[in-house]
């Protein structure tokens, strides 16, 4: 359902980051700009293109960076298993509790491989 996952830490920049344990198979690039295209410069929102669901979100739990900006995580999902998914509140409670734990252990810590 999570195709990709890119945010920031407190001290390193953005990144994307595995969201199964693994890395991608493939340069990420190409997927997240084609499920961003047109939105590039909005805070937050839920965008739907070519089968796919484009999120950018302010990081639920508050936590900024070194500079004091808000931590922003950009997902793109599989638009058929996003089914009921309109707003960032939707993701919040459907997909962020598969994130939380891995992004609090990573985020304070020194940069993800």
């Amino acid at each position: 359902m999570i195709l990709l996952w890119a945010t920031r830490g407190r001290t390193w920049g953005f990144r994307f980051l595995p969201v199964d344990g693994t890395g991608p198979d493939a340069d990420p690039l190409p997927l997240y700009e084609r499920a961003f295209s047109g939105h590039e410069d909005e805070d937050e929102g839920c965008w739907r293109t070519d089968g796919l669901l484009a999120v950018r979100l302010r990081d639920p739990e508050g936590r900024a960076d070194e500079a004091g900006r808000v931590i922003p995580h950009e997902l793109v999902l599989d638009g058929a298993g996003a089914d009921g998914i309109t707003s960032t509140a939707d993701v919040v409670r459907q997909i962020w509790p598969l994130l939380a734990e891995r992004y609090a252990a990573l985020w304070d810590g020194p940069a993800p491989d």
